[in-house]
């Protein structure tokens, strides 16, 4: 039998870009067979065409199988035109498919009760809702499920005959034993959840996530080993063969780790740790491993994320409980509920199998502060307060604005004409409601997140008009916007001022660390003010991605100092460089804001040198600051430990690195691949000593 790694190292060798994506082609063929029938109905018949025409791909040696090479080839099918796949492209796409902001990908099934009740369970939950729903709209809806959930079986009993025509007996008994019933082992739920998170993939949704894995896997994990049917070295095995699987998909998928069971109790468990293994082992960018953290946390579980993140994958980011609980019970999520959140794409809360698909968007706020600044030019009097006063209308109006925008982007994917039949037999309660996900059927209401970008950006600059113009006198008003609209040319000095005499972000200095806090505060609570088109809530972020490169571009000099047309600082961190007093300092600052309101989540990124956490005395002294993040209520930390030289040496010698893994914002990425501008601003991070 292959080991976990040579299936890894096949996986990468083989994942070559295709020429063709032939899962638009495979819908068509069912959108002409059964044209005129409800839409639920076509949709569903086309997830069941691609999922039956898809060709099977095997590794030698996997335990968990699944591919995505099948879904695309670099040759058409025998008989099929180039001119006949492009008409039927075209077709396809003038039906339409929803897109991320209507809520589609960056999500998870229900996978809890997906492996209590099986396939045969949840059609069992169908044929129940058939007795009481009658109305044709619901008759149309469960038909559709249905058809999915059947499909979807016979994928599985697909795979299962072609590994038991392979002679791979184990794995077909272990596919066959889930094409219907729940799942018995740990094995069988291991290549169920795979193969679920495939079939969502294949309908084309992005960063779809795993959820809280070390949870719902682990009565399983637990009945194989008190039974004697798995050793601890399987297991790790398993969770590794796993990995290579996400590897493959090739793009970032969140996994939940740790943090609090729905009884408050704490949810740690042995499979916590095995995950941890699998994501040091593996080293892949794609398995986007998120930690819970909470008071009562094991220093185990602390070191044991140390252990993973000194490797220098990025992975785990940390996230604070006690942070994000108290803002999703405050907007009426029950608290059981609350506690049992995971992360989906970079940092975004998710109830997961609960609600609609997660959506965010990216808000440009410092472009308000230069609005507020230009409306100031004409007053006699100025001041301070009139200054944050102008700043915080325009962010409450143009966010307002940036809501209705996308309120008017999800209005054109009604539920009737995009619905959404697979992933609302995952998602609770819409087959006992006989609705789709999109249009009620879900336990709960979506979220949207607006991604508040610039925030030290933002402090930095009230900081330094607040200090320099208002109360030192040392610029003049008008002074500091001739020098703004010309990008402080000829105003080097002017300029200097602003970087060096002014506190900034990052320096655990509470003159501008309120400010920050001020913009936190005042950011939530204008999203919050805002309901989602058809139900749910705006919700703000500290966050940015790496668009806080091509958000720069947009934006003029700012009073911080910085030039036009530069990047804004990163997510919630501080600007690049200007955190100059060392690691304690640096949460210091970021500690200030209170981010409870702040449900989708926050990016803030440390840097290390790797030499500064050697041995014992470095686990030791992460120790502390892990467990200063959670004392502090500080709400995310996401870490890199690739010293600058090495960046530099990767880019000097590209094939030399190839493998080299960083964190870039809310994800990981090998490093080589990414675009120059984004490998420029994590060299330009402060490295913390």
């Amino acid at each position: 039998m292959s080991s976990w790694r040579e299936v890894l190292a096949a996986v990468r060798r083989t994942q070559v870009p295709p020429r063709h994506d032939l899962r638009p082609y495979w819908r068509v063929l069912a959108f002409r067979r059964f044209q005129g029938a409800p839409e639920p109905v076509v949709r569903a018949q086309a997830f069941a065409s691609v999922l039956e025409h898809v060709p099977l791909h095997f590794y030698d040696g996997e335990l968990i199988c699944g591919s995505r090479r099948g879904f695309a080839s670099t040759d058409l099918p025998p008989g099929l035109t180039e001119a006949e796949f492009k008409a039927a492209r075209d077709e396809h796409d003038a039906r339409g498919q929803r897109g991320f902001w209507a809520g589609f990908d960056h999500t998870l099934a229900d996978f809890p009760t997906l492996l209590a009740l099986g396939i045969a369970g949840l059609l069992a939950k169908v044929a129940v809702a058939r007795r009481t729903h009658t109305r044709s709209d619901e008759i149309i809806f469960l038909d559709a499920v249905e058809i999915t959930l059947n499909a979807f079986a016979a994928f599985i009993r697909r795979h299962a005959d072609a590994t038991r025509a392979a002679g791979r007996e184990e794995l077909a008994a272990c596919l066959e034993a889930i094409a219907g019933p729940p799942p018995q082992t740990l094995h069988q739920a291991m290549q169920l959840v795979w193969l679920t998170h495939l079939a969502c993939w294949s309908e084309g949704r992005y960063a779809m996530a795993l959820g809280r894995i070390d949870q719902y896997l682990y009565p399983f994990y637990r009945q194989d080993l008190e039974g004697g049917l798995i050793t601890p070295d399987r297991v790790l095995e398993l969770f590794c063969h796993l990995w290579a699987r996400v590897d493959e998909i090739g793009e970032i998928q969140n996994i939940c780790i740790g943090g609090l069971m729905p009884d408050g109790a704490d949810a740690t468990n042995e499979q916590s740790y095995v995950c941890l293994e699998a994501t040091r082992l593996v080293q892949s960018p794609y398995t986007n491993l998120s930690a819970r953290f909470h008071d009562a946390t094991p220093d185990r579980f602390h070191r044991a994320c140390f252990e993973v993140i000194r490797t220098g994958v990025g992975f785990p980011a940390i996230f604070n409980d006690h942070v994000l609980l108290a803002g999703l019970e405050e907007i009426g999520i029950p608290p059981a509920v609350a506690r049992d959140y995971c992360m989906v794409g970079c940092i975004e809360t998710m109830l997961a199998g609960r609600q609609q698909a997660w959506s965010d968007s990216r808000f440009n706020t410092p472009l308000c502060l230069l609005a507020a600044l230009e409306e100031m030019r004409a007053l006699p009097d100025r001041s301070y307060e009139d200054l944050v006063a102008r700043f915080r209308r325009l962010l409450a109006r143009d966010l307002a604005a940036h809501a209705d925008r996308v309120n008017a982007y999800i209005a054109g994917f009604p539920s009737e004409r995009f619905p959404d039949p697979f992933l609302s037999a995952l998602t609770r309660d819409c087959i006992a409601r006989a609705r789709d996900i999109n249009n009620g059927g879900a336990e709960f209401k979506r979220f949207h997140g607006i991604c508040i970008m610039g925030l030290a950006t933002l402090a930095d600059s009230l900081a330094a008009v607040k200090k320099l113009v208002f109360e030192e006198e040392a610029v003049g008003f008008d002074e500091l916007l001739a020098a703004l609209e010309t990008d402080f040319a000829g105003a080097e000095p002017l300029r200097l001022m602003l970087v060096n005499r002014a506190p900034k972000y990052g320096n655990d200095d509470a003159y501008v660390d309120r400010i920050a806090a001020d913009i936190v505060h005042w950011a939530a609570d204008a999203c919050l003010e805002h309901e989602v088109s058809g139900g749910g809530r705006y919700v703000s972020a500290m966050a940015a991605n790496v668009q806080n490169i091509s958000a720069g571009r947009e934006v003029g000099a700012t009073p911080d100092g910085r030039h036009a047309g530069t990047p804004l600082s990163d997510a919630a961190s501080p600007y690049f460089g200007r955190d100059m007093h060392g690691p304690t300092a640096f949460l210091g600052s970021v500690a200030a804001p209170d981010y409870h309101r702040v449900l989708t989540g926050s990016v803030i990124n440390m840097k290390f040198d790797p030499a500064h956490f050697r041995d014992e005395a470095g686990a030791a002294r992460f120790l502390t600051l892990t467990k200063t993040f959670v004392r502090r209520r500080i709400p995310e930390l996401q870490f890199n430990f690739t010293g600058n030289d090495a960046l530099r040496a990767a880019r000097h010698d590209p094939e030399r690195y190839r493998n080299l893994v960083v964190r870039v914002s809310g994800f990981s990425a090998y490093f080589v691949t990414l675009d120059r501008e984004v490998q420029d601003d994590i060299l330009r991070r402060n490295i913390q000593a």
